[in-house]
């Protein structure tokens, strides 16, 4: 997982204060300390853990000062996080936040979990106060301040009366119907096992999303075939740094925990998908583009895209193929299209689905 985070600057800056930068004046030191300051009564004090790699806090520590609640489900692995009217969601392992349904491009904030199960310790970065909570921070030592005014009104997410569950199928073809193709030339697939909620027993599951085969979608797929992002978005999340399943071996042992539990935990369910790329469009859409072969080195984090910008190639990562590196069999795109966070397909039947579908592409 990428980490570039800013909290080098942040080390630098303590140590300065510190006295580490012997050259520096006594006047130099105070006037740069004063001039970094955070006044009022709206400071608050975070304690902080800084090492090589990072900065964090204890999440505990941040529900004190701010309010809220938090809950981690070991099983999924993934972590729930309430202040005010505003919810926030992390997978362990996934480079992604999610506030109120909608993604936030940041590769800053991830999760980080340690201690036994029923006992874990939650520990965020600190870029989760300046990109989730907006804040400005301010690092001294062993601990930092930052401004808190107290419950402000949510950001982002559907709106109060918005109930997407009770739509039919025209309804969701009118919302989704700005998306292009994500392979020009390429057509719906038919057979039901590429189609979202078909049953999927090797892990125990069902299917998330759209599948993009060579022979069901009658163009021709290669690792040299172009993903387009589809429309008009935000790159929420790149995997240039993916790393795939060590071995066949590995990938079976999560395959059989999702047997003993009866389904597929997320943080499993991500690592099947391979290399992936994420974008957040208009109305809380969101794309998540699975198994990619490659992704252009020039596309990051935070790029606006539009429906001819290419966000990745075809392939077959985190499959059983692709983990044995044999990288021509098996070549599809694997797409999963969300609304404010929710599967889009989760209202319609197959049959349905199958006509929002061909409605809208075909």
């Amino acid at each position: 997982m990428k980490r570039t985070h800013k909290f080098m600057y942040a080390l630098f800056f303590v140590l300065f204060l510190s006295g580490c930068q012997g050259q520096a004046s006594e006047e130099e030191v105070v006037n740069d300390n004063q001039s970094h300051q955070i006044e009022g009564e709206n400071k608050e004090k975070l304690a902080v853990t800084i090492s090589e790699n990072e900065a964090r806090f204890l999440l505990d520590d941040l529900v004190e000062i701010v309010g809220g609640e938090w809950e981690f489900d070991p099983i999924h692995r993934s972590l729930t996080v309430t202040i005010n009217d505003d919810q926030y969601y992390l997978i362990d392992g996934v480079p992604v936040l999610e506030r109120n349904g909608e993604y936030i491009p940041s590769e800053d904030v991830y999760l980080i979990v340690e201690g036994n199960e029923g006992t874990e310790e939650i520990y965020l970065p600190v870029e989760f106060l300046e990109v989730a909570l907006g804040t400005n921070v301010v690092f001294e030592e062993e601990q930092l301040s930052f401004q808190w005014f107290g419950p402000t009104e949510r950001v982002g997410g559907p709106p109060d009366a918005f109930q997407f569950d009770d739509w039919d199928v025209d309804q969701m073809v009118e919302y989704l119907s700005f998306l292009e193709k994500p392979i020009k030339g390429a057509q719906v697939s038919t057979v039901s096992s590429h189609l979202p909620g078909a049953p999927r027993a090797y892990r125990n599951g069902y299917h998330e999303g759209i599948d993009w085969y060579d022979f069901a979608s009658g163009s021709g797929i290669s690792t040299e075939t172009p993903i387009y992002a589809m429309g008009d978005g935000v790159v929420v999340r790149a995997d240039h740094d993916f790393t795939e399943y060590e071995s066949v071996e590995k990938r079976n042992q999560d395959l059989a925990l999702t047997a003993e539990l009866g389904a597929t935990p997320e943080y499993i369910f991500d690592r099947l998908r391979g290399r992936q790329v994420w974008v957040q469009y208009q109305g809380g859409v969101m794309n998540r583009f699975a198994h990619l072969h490659d992704i252009p080195n020039d596309l990051q984090v935070g790029d606006r895209v539009t429906a001819d910008t290419i966000i990745g190639y075809v392939g077959n990562s985190g499959t059983s193929d692709g983990v044995a590196e044999d990288y021509e069999a098996g070549l599809h795109l694997h797409q999963d299209l969300l609304i404010y966070g929710e599967l889009f397909w989760k209202p319609l039947s197959q049959t349905e689905v199958q006509e929002v579908l061909e409605r809208i592409w075909d």
